[in-house]
């Protein structure tokens, strides 16, 4: 039964992605995706489970942590990065600041001409609107303007959540990091939803 839910959300799933965004996939493919989430699900549901359990409050220093994937035009990675903080912002203010860290390297790297995606719609339209304020977003969202008018060629567009995966499992994979990686290769954490992407 949990299989053919596994296969009826995958069909669903990217049925929704032929719709939104034009990409579509082979079945074989589908098949493939389905047959190797099964197998994650299994496995981890059906691991030994150790008895004692040691209860730790939780912690109140907050992470942030962010991934950037650079790509050319025809979607080939080019490089990355990840970042670690231990700082306190808020979820709109943490894809600020990471937006905002991805244009800094962005321009030392030289890169010129460069689309950003965020799946931050209040941050989106924070930028397009050039909202201001003094709050801590909208400082972040002024040094993110500042940037955007120096380069001339960077722009920012808003993407679903689905989209912008590459970014989130860069980010998730940070946490075990150091507190900043640089990539020159595929990281292997990204490599299977790079290679989807471009199919």
């Amino acid at each position: 039964m949990a299989r053919v839910a596994t296969l009826c959300w995958s069909i669903w799933h990217h049925r929704n992605d032929v719709v939104w965004t034009d990409s579509p996939i082979l079945p074989n493919q589908v098949g493939r995706i389905v047959y190797d989430a099964w197998n994650d699900w299994f496995t981890v549901h059906h691991l030994k489970r150790e008895e004692n359990y040691i209860f730790a409050p939780p912690t109140t220093d907050r992470v942030v942590t962010m991934g950037a994937c650079f790509r050319d035009h025809e979607g080939n990675f080019v490089a990355g990065f990840a970042q670690r903080q231990h700082v306190t912002l808020s979820t709109v203010e943490g894809e600020a600041w990471a937006l905002l860290q991805a244009m800094k390297k962005a321009n030392l790297r030289g890169l010129n001409m460069v689309q950003f995606e965020s799946d931050s719609q209040v941050l989106t339209e924070a930028i397009r609107t050039r909202r201001s304020g003094n709050s801590e977003f909208s400082l972040i969202v002024a040094d993110i303007i500042k940037i955007m008018l120096s380069c001339i060629n960077f722009e920012v567009k808003f993407v679903r959540r689905q989209a912008n995966m590459v970014a989130h499992t860069l980010a998730r994979a940070t946490i075990s990091w150091a507190s900043f990686y640089r990539y020159e290769i595929i990281p292997l954490c990204i490599e299977r939803l790079l290679v989807n992407e471009m199919h």
